[in-house]
């Protein structure tokens, strides 16, 4: 039952944001536009508890044990607009940093993965000191937006 509940919301959320798909990751800044917002709070509803997306600094995971960072424009174009087109639920997780993790980062307050299996805590505290190193640089030296630690 809460399984059929989910998908229908997921749906529901999924068809008011297709007029709006063109609105998500057009740009690489880290603070999410109002379009971005609304819908990872959406799809993130069950594991962000009080958490908002609005005004927060996001970094974008990837990869089977999350050791790749990508942008955030693709991370919506590979990550999530394509399942949403298709009527599905992307692999999404989150991961909300500590004061002193958000510190540490640049003033990262959030790490939203996509597809990853295993993200230990080994490698939660690895990615924070790429994102201390600045991710800006690391995105930047591949075509793809990938930094491989």
């Amino acid at each position: 039952m809460r399984t059929l509940i989910i998908l229908s919301t997921l749906f529901l959320v999924f068809g008011s944001y297709a007029q709006s798909l063109d609105s998500l990751g057009i740009d690489n800044r880290p603070i999410l536009n109002n379009y971005e917002v609304k819908l990872l709070n959406s799809l993130l509803e069950e594991q962000r508890d009080t958490f908002d997306f609005k005004n927060k600094k996001v970094a974008f995971i990837t990869g089977s044990s999350g050791t790749k960072i990508i942008s955030k424009s693709e991370y919506f174009n590979n990550s999530v607009i394509p399942w949403i087109e298709k009527d599905s639920s992307p692999q999404i997780s989150m991961y909300q940093l500590t004061y002193e993790e958000k510190s540490k980062s640049g003033g990262y307050d959030i790490l939203v993965l996509s597809w990853e299996k295993l993200f230990t805590d080994k490698r939660r505290k690895k990615t924070v000191e790429i994102l201390e190193g600045g991710i800006k640089a690391s995105c930047q030296s591949s075509k793809r937006g990938e930094f491989h630690p």
